[in-house]
């Protein structure tokens, strides 16, 4: 049975679980005092250009100027004659060479003009040499670039040089050498027919530009080799497909698989090919100082960084997602059913507007099995929603925010909520009305899903998964076996070591390895998800000697991240059993949303000993007293450090005193930590006095 549990009773922080089984999935929290930019759209003001990293800094109204790079900036900005409206009100379009490469990959797909013959090859058919880097629409679609978004949507054409345009009927046999002759004949064609629509041309190019950098333009080189040849030149050593995984069939079947190396299995793991275009512009081209730009938050700030921004834009609604700088509509890849696909392209060919000057749109995966009539009222109320953004900008100045997301809950009840949760649990009265509503207007059918929890016992508590979520804040996982893993964060990367413990499975010590490493990926993967880590992660296997051992861990592994939203990177497990892979982050992540910094430790969680710190103190009491200027030291300083002085240097301190001729006095505050130390020089009269500290002294008063 599956559940989502919302705990709001305390409106301080509100948590919401999905929870499958008795087992936590996912765990989303939101702090009333921490103020979320994620998904928000803003009318901000460049204040400061930065060439030298092609990144500009806009004051769009929250605590920390955001981060604005030249690959998230509409290249129309660039013109001179084009101003912030005509870009939001859909006049200037990103071009086809324009944009980020993912936008530039959606604009060069290309969907059939008319409706889908029932014998044609389905359009959701992937082409092995299709662009493996998926993310989930389900994720906060708005809280996201539109690089991210751009990479959901159905890719017809490809520029690979065996993927299949879309007015082909599949009519290929299923040997090798059919499949030859058929990849064949789109080429032949290309010197004999003349076609007028510019699209074809550009699927013409495109095949002919990935066959040459693959070694040439022999039109008769099979599915096979040209799948190798491309993966070779543009997968990278960190990143490449295992062995056993990059074997690819050829013909129809292929491209209706489930293996391991299929893109709709999950494989990220290979890096995306080149493509040709016009050479990105400089920021300083794109945008000047003191420029209004509308931006929208993609990540939020860590630390001292400001959150990420983007100038492609984009609305989430139940069912769609608007793009208002997309001149294409599509269908997410995450919708894998042929049927549904078919059924669902032929309602947006319906609802598409952009030939008119339409705003471009993508159906997300809630929009399975949603009527025409549903997406069509879906898209009337994110377009209504646009016209407001766009009113507002007309009559707001810099910085101003124009659009906010909606809180935790309903955030989540839109892009979580799935026909196949049982039930939707809520512990606050006036949040289960204000969800029940939402319901009732976007989802009737499902309003009999919703339960109000009226237990004594704390919602939590009532499922039995409290306890799980307390565990989540432990940097060590036990395993069902016996096994552990340790997950440390630190600046730079993410660590997460595997052992064995007790766990001993196997007869030898390879076998012991292998299944304790398949024995922790579950966990592993569940804890990514769960503590929403990001950056590099480094994950320490046990080491395995036998390569089929690592080729098995490595798939299990990928099958594992299958149902993850982020959009991930994967290498190769070496000979030390070391993986490496990139994350990115959903949300803000828990460790920084229920933790703060130490203030003893400053996060590296270690304090240094008294007698180290004492024995500094009194270096650095000897130093100050041949200062001139003053007649009495003061030092106030951590409890124990000041009895260690007291005790045990009482002798060094007196000495100091009759060879310096000044009065030397150690105070203790409780409030202190071991580390912290604050000196004071008073003249005769007990007066402050100014001493000139000189750098060297390394002196902090």
């Amino acid at each position: 049975m599956k559940r989502m549990l919302v705990n709001a009773n305390d409106p301080e922080e509100v948590r919401i679980s999905i929870v499958e089984d008795g087992r936590l999935q996912e765990l989303h929290v939101e702090l009333a005092d921490r103020e979320s930019y994620l998904g928000n759209i803003y009318k901000g003001k460049v204040v400061n250009i930065e060439p030298s990293i092609g990144a500009a800094f806009v004051n769009f109204g929250g605590n920390k100027n955001g981060f604005l790079h030249a690959s998230d900036v509409v290249p129309a900005f660039a013109n001179p004659d084009v101003n912030l409206m005509d870009i939001l009100e859909g006049k200037i379009r990103t071009g086809l060479e324009d944009g980020p490469e993912s936008m530039r990959q959606v604009m060069e797909d290309s969907d059939p003009e008319g409706a889908d013959p029932e014998g044609a090859d389905p359009e959701g058919a992937d082409p092995e040499g299709a662009d493996p880097e998926d993310a989930d629409p389900e994720g906060d679609v708005a809280a996201r670039s539109l690089r991210e978004d751009s990479d959901q949507v159905e890719a017809s054409v490809t520029s690979e040089p065996d993927a299949k345009p879309d007015d082909e009927p599949d009519d290929e046999p299923d040997d090798e050498e059919g499949s030859a002759s058929m990849a064949a004949a789109p080429a032949e064609k290309q010197g004999s027919e003349k076609e007028s629509d510019g699209r074809k041309r550009r699927r013409r190019r495109s095949r002919r530009g990935t066959a040459g950098r693959n070694g040439g333009d022999n039109p008769t080189k099979t599915n096979a080799t040209q799948a190798n040849a491309t993966q070779a030149n543009v997968t990278q050593s960190n990143s490449e497909e295992p062995a056993d995984l990059g074997k690819k069939e050829t013909g129809p079947r292929a491209r209706r698989s489930k293996a391991p190396g299929d893109k709709r299995a999950g494989s990220r793991e290979t890096a995306r090919p080149p493509r040709r275009g016009q050479p990105r512009m400089e920021i300083s081209e794109l945008l000047k100082k003191g420029q209004e730009v509308v931006v929208q938050i993609t990540k939020e700030g860590i630390g001292n960084k400001g959150p990420t921004l983007t100038t492609y834009l984009s609305l989430p609604g139940r069912c769609l997602v608007l793009m208002p700088t997309l001149p294409k509509c599509g269908v997410s890849r995450k919708i894998d059913d042929d049927r549904e696909r078919r059924r669902l392209k032929r309602i947006v060919r319906d609802l598409d507007e952009t030939g008119s000057g339409g705003i471009g749109f993508i159906v997300r995966t809630a929009g399975v099995n949603k009527t025409a009539a549903d997406l069509e009222r879906d898209l009337e109320y994110l377009k209504t929603l646009w016209d407001v953004v766009v009113k507002r900008t007309r009559v707001t100045r810099a910085p101003a925010p124009l659009y906010v997301e909606s809180d935790l809950v309903l955030r989540t009840m839109r892009d979580h909520f799935t026909t196949d949760l049982d039930e939707v649990v809520i512990d606050s009265e006036s949040v289960y009305i204000r969800v029940r509503d939402f319901v009732e207007k976007l989802m009737p059918r499902f309003v009999d899903r919703l339960k109000h929890h009226k237990g004594y016992a704390p919602l939590f508590h009532a499922y039995g998964i409290e306890q799980e979520v307390e565990s989540l804040f432990e940097p060590r996982i036990e395993l069902p076996g016996g096994g552990s893993i340790v997950i440390e964060q630190t600046e730079a990367l993410i660590a997460i070591d595997v052992n064995s413990g007790k766990f001993k499975p196997g007869t030898t010590l390879e076998e012991t390895a292998y299944r304790t490493n398949l024995d922790a990926i579950d966990e592993i993967v569940r804890h990514l998800r769960l503590r929403d880590l990001g950056g590099v992660i480094i994950v320490d296997f046990i080491d395995m000697m036998e390569e089929k051992h690592r080729r098995t861990v490595e798939r299990k592994f990928h099958e594992a991240l299958k149902p993850d939203r982020a959009r991930i990177n994967i290498g190769k497990i070496s000979i030390f059993g070391m993986l490496e892979m990139t994350r990115q982050r959903v949300g803000p992540g828990l460790k920084r949303t229920v933790f703060q910094g130490c203030p003893q430790c400053k996060g590296t969680s270690l304090v240094r000993t008294v007698q180290s710190k004492a024995l500094a103190v009194l270096r650095e009491i000897r130093a100050l007293s041949a200062l001139p200027g003053f007649h009495r030291l003061e030092a106030y300083l951590n409890v124990d450090v000041d009895a260690f002085l007291q005790n045990r240097k009482r002798r060094s301190l007196l000495d100091i005193e009759e060879q310096a001729q000044r009065e030397i006095l150690i105070r203790s505050e409780q409030s202190y930590p071991v580390d912290v130390v604050h000196y004071r020089f008073l003249d005769r009269n007990g007066g402050e006095a100014k001493v000139n500290i000189p750098p060297g002294l390394g002196v902090h008063v």
